[in-house]
């Protein structure tokens, strides 16, 4: 029974991994996040997303938004913008300025509200090929990368994936990857399937199943119910429990992220 391997860990509210979340004496070494998402309706998730890295203790933070956004929101120093195609989502030619912002980063937050936009996930295609930094990727930018996924699944920095049932199912199914998840599949049978996945290929992957909030990576699978918790099926979705994760693995280098996440559970 997959319950009696040793890859499953079953945290309760005493946490299983012991991670430091305390940011950083110096801010010079509490890390630079970089946060891309919006589209000209849409830019509530970049800006939660940016206040909550800043109150977290991220050293410095900065937004890349579609310029479709430009004059519509505050203009303030960490706000950049990139070209946006004709519906105001960022265009294939967003590329270039997504690279350079990513090169400042420690690490790149996709974090959604982009729309469902071809250019858009082009865009995002090849910046998955391109760049050479950490990136999570949540909410509707999920989307727009998993028709690439079996491309970017091995690249060699670390790739993190916030996502719900369907939308792994669909990442899988997409790769061709010999096992269906559902939303009705037993525990268990979820947590073996993680497990295999994340040995095959080189990310970490966040999800919520059956009241548990499952994060596997590497092999290593860890639980925890959601009501021994501060969230909600809810609240997992805005953006925040992952923004203060890839925060807190800038400050924990060498602590694998999956440990990372369980600690913020």
């Amino acid at each position: 029974m997959a319950e009696n391997l040793d890859y499953w860990h079953r945290q309760s509210i005493k946490k299983l991994f012991n991670v430091d979340l305390l940011p950083p004496e110096q801010r010079r070494f509490a890390g630079k996040i970089l946060i891309i998402g919006g589209n000209k309706a849409l830019f509530f998730a970049v800006a939660s997303a940016l206040e909550e890295a800043k109150r977290f203790g991220a050293g410095e933070v900065r937004v890349l938004l579609p310029d479709a956004l430009q004059g519509k929101v505050p203009s303030t120093p960490e706000i950049y913008f990139a070209e946006s195609e004709k519906s105001g989502a960022f265009g294939r030619n967003a590329l270039t300025e997504m690279l350079r912002q990513a090169e400042w980063s420690d690490a790149v937050i996709l974090i959604g509200d982009s729309g469902k936009n071809a250019e858009t996930s082009v865009a995002f295609t090849e910046f998955m090929d391109k760049c050479q930094k950490p990136v999570y990727i949540t909410r509707d930018a999920i989307e727009a990368v998993t028709p690439s996924a079996i491309d970017w699944a091995m690249r060699d920095y670390e790739t993190g994936l916030f996502l719900t049932i369907p939308q792994l199912q669909k990442l899988l199914r997409t790769m061709y990857y010999p096992k269906v998840i559902s939303l009705t599949m037993p525990t268990n049978q979820l947590i073996e399937a993680l497990h295999k996945f994340t040995l095959s290929y080189s990310v970490s992957v966040t999800t919520y199943h059956n009241e548990l909030l499952i994060t596997a990576q590497n092999g290593e699978v860890v639980t925890q119910a959601i009501n021994e918790t501060d969230w909600t099926p809810i609240s997992l979705w805005s953006g925040t429990l992952l923004v203060q994760a890839v925060v807190a693995r800038i400050w924990n280098p060498e602590t694998p992220f999956y440990q990372v996440m369980a600690s913020k559970l």
